[in-house]
């Protein structure tokens, strides 16, 4: 029986998810989180066979679970769910250390088996998703070299963002969102917003 603890933010997320699972004969989620501090406890007070974490929460964000996770526990299987393409998160996710990634629009039978995959020590590629769009053929796109941070700051400076309302949404000074901007400038060769829209339009980044 594969124990599974899942951590999402949304309530009516995780009753759906539980129900889905609740047909499987060989998997059961047996504790759930709606944070990552709340993760985090649970993994301490006992053990799962694998762990189910949202990308995008409030607080503690699943990428930020993702590296606590793999500091404490680190052969514990994770997959991540996210609303987000595959495309954009799942090579940062694997980066961290994730044993699987899939957006949440996927059918069940492939969560299914992306949890038995991990379950087993695999590591599960999305479907459809080329080995080099995770960097595994040496050929890594510069973008994913980005952090989490830099990630989150580039997506509101596409959207058109100023610098002085990003640091206002993101509570930090113009000055710290401006040094963020000019180190994933120089991660990407670019100089300038307009070419960092024009990059992320070529390389099919959205907003």
């Amino acid at each position: 029986m594969i124990e599974i603890l899942m951590v999402d933010d949304h309530a009516i997320f995780r009753s759906g998810l539980r129900r889905l699972l609740a047909d499987e004969i060989d998997m059961r989620i047996v504790a759930e989180a709606g944070n990552g501090h709340a993760a985090i406890e649970h993994l301490r007070c006992r053990t799962f066979d694998l762990v189910l974490l949202d990308v995008n929460m409030g607080g503690r964000s699943g990428l930020d679970t993702m590296r606590r996770i793999r500091a404490e526990w680190p052969r514990l299987p994770v997959i991540m769910l996210s609303m987000y393409p595959e495309e954009q998160y799942a090579p940062l996710a694997f980066e961290l250390g994730a044993n699987g990634y899939l957006s949440k629009d996927r059918d069940a039978e492939q969560l299914v088996a992306t949890i038995r995959g991990a379950a087993s020590g695999g590591c599960y590629l999305p479907p459809g998703m080329r080995r080099s769009a995770f960097g595994m053929d040496g050929n890594t796109p510069l973008h994913r070299h980005l952090t989490e941070r830099e990630w989150e700051i580039l997506r509101l400076i596409i959207q058109g963002i100023s610098l002085t309302e990003i640091g206002t949404r993101l509570c930090l000074s113009v000055k710290t969102i401006s040094t963020y901007r000019t180190r994933l400038l120089a991660k990407l060769n670019l100089a300038s917003n307009a070419e960092l829209v024009r990059y992320c339009l070529e390389q099919g980044i959205s907003d």
